[in-house]
């Protein structure tokens, strides 16, 4: 991943790099050093704000474990769309992956996103 995300962290409000997203947690690039353990807040796109924790932290580094994992779809919807590779796709035309999805087949992918963002 190489996605801008907003955190909060306590009053102060940042923009910083989303590089590696699990459901289970993330690793952003950009913040000072944090403590092990303190709150963040995670901005990620179409989702309501994500509690996560720190897991690790070195400087302008942090591993960040979510308070509740990400829904399965709710991640491979963002991987779908915000992963490295999505832009290479768009690149050459074809903006989704050449396999189809379960919502593809059902034809239901915009409730399904705003499905997803409830799951979340």
């Amino acid at each position: 991943m190489e996605l801008p995300v907003r955190v909060k962290h306590g009053v102060v409000r940042s923009t910083v790099m989303l590089k590696d997203l699990t459901p289970y947690g993330a690793r952003i690039e950009g913040m000072d050093k944090q403590r092990i353990g303190e709150p963040i807040m995670l901005m990620l796109p179409g989702l309501k704000p994500k509690l996560a924790f720190v897991a690790w932290s070195e400087p302008m580094t942090s591993g960040l474990e979510f308070d509740h994992p990400l829904h399965e779809d709710v991640f491979a919807a963002l991987v779908s769309d915000f992963a490295v590779g999505h832009y290479r796709r768009m690149a050459t035309g074809r903006a989704r992956p050449a396999v189809a999805t379960p919502a593809d087949a059902e034809g239901s992918e915009g409730s399904s996103k705003r499905n997803l963002r409830d799951a979340a």
